[in-house]
């Protein structure tokens, strides 16, 4: 499992520069749920410790969306990799605070150039998503 060293205030961590990033982008829900659920075990497979996904481009999550967060935590340890949170917006830090998820995830601090493995992963059909 990938030790956590610098940690900002807050309760924010620093990327480590091997970490894997998976940004997200449009809603997180029932209509999206398989496709991105798909795309992060893949990226999974693909990742060496640590897996962080970039919630700042996510407009919606539901209790659905949320569920595949939780998964993918499970698979991950499973594996022995961390998933951590970044930059979740209002709305789903709010949704992860009331579900007690922001203690089960750890949350990163984005910083520009750091990790490895960037990868975009576009989710959901409406507005945000085509941006």
């Amino acid at each position: 499992m990938t030790t956590l060293h610098s940690r900002l205030g807050a309760g924010l961590w620093l990327i480590p520069a091997s970490a894997t990033i998976v940004r997200l982008r449009g809603e997180l829900d029932l209509a999206t749920r398989e496709a991105v659920r798909e795309r992060l075990l893949r990226a999974l497979r693909h990742s060496a410790g640590l897996l962080i996904l970039d919630l700042s481009g996510v407009s919606f999550c539901d209790a659905a969306g949320l569920s595949v967060l939780v998964g993918v935590q499970r698979q991950a340890r499973s594996l022995d990799i961390a998933l951590g949170l970044a930059a979740p917006r209002p709305h789903l830090a709010k949704v992860l605070r009331l579900t007690g998820r922001d203690r089960s995830f750890p949350m990163y601090s984005t910083n520009p150039g750091t990790g490895t493995g960037e990868v975009w992963v576009r989710v959901g059909s409406g507005p945000a998503a085509a941006r």
